[in-house]
């Protein structure tokens, strides 16, 4: 499963670096700003996950990181949710 996590974490990261660089350029929109929050959010989410695989736990995409994980949030939703 190391696969499907860390494709996520690629996949999440080159989206945000391409929102970083149009926020570079001031051409970012608020809902460019909002997507970044969410993505930051995301990110820390799979990488808690990833060390949790490597650490020999059994993770799962569909059960581990889909399922409103609040962990980095005071808020009972992460953002965008």
């Amino acid at each position: 499963m190391a696969k499907g996590v860390m494709q996520r974490i690629q996949e999440l990261s080159r989206y945000r670096e391409d929102l970083v660089a149009r926020e570079g350029t001031h051409h970012a929109t608020e809902e460019d700003h909002q997507t970044l929050v969410r993505l930051d959010h995301d990110l820390q989410v799979l990488w808690d996950l990833r060390r949790r695989e490597l650490a020999g736990e059994e993770v799962t995409l569909d059960e581990d990181y889909y399922d409103g994980y609040t962990r980095y949030t005071d808020d009972d939703d992460p953002p965008g949710r």
